[in-house]
């Protein structure tokens, strides 16, 4: 009996894909816990429909993402801070990156920041950032004594 699977199974598969199980399993066990629906045409058509939109706004998303990108690419973000000969008084992490580049409007998650380790001289420094699944930035920062 070919099933289209509504969750992740191990070892069947991921959410939206087609598979072919025994019917046991299907009337048993996968369609009464509401893992997976019969595979008909309405089913098959309405998850043709909704892997289309999932595409469309996936490029969408992605082209936005990279329109940000091109913008963060020319950004320089400047700490100021207190220093004692090159070492700061506390680091750079990634959450005041995050707060300096809410101020600047741009909205990105704090966990996107790829910061090896906190930045704690000055100078310049180049932080990578995930802004979509494939799309990424280099920010410049620059830390300046006050």
């Amino acid at each position: 009996m070919k099933v289209i699977l509504v969750e992740d199974i191990k070892k069947l598969g991921k959410t939206g894909d087609v598979i072919d199980v025994k019917d046991g399993q299907a009337r048993n066990h996968l369609i009464p816990n509401n893992l997976a629906i019969e595979a008909n045409k309405k089913n098959l058509n309405a998850l043709n429909t909704r892997n289309q939109s999932i595409q469309r706004n996936d490029l969408q998303n992605k082209q936005s993402a990279l329109e940000v990108s091109d913008k963060l690419e020319k950004e320089l973000v400047i700490f100021k801070v207190k220093e004692n000969s090159g070492k700061l008084f506390g680091s750079i992490t990634t959450l005041s990156i995050h707060e300096k580049l809410a101020k600047l409007g741009y909205k990105i998650d704090k966990r996107n920041i790829e910061l090896k380790k906190p930045i704690n001289t000055l100078g310049d420094f180049k932080v990578r950032i995930k802004l979509y699944n494939e799309v990424f930035c280099n920010v410049s920062i620059e830390v300046k004594p006050i």
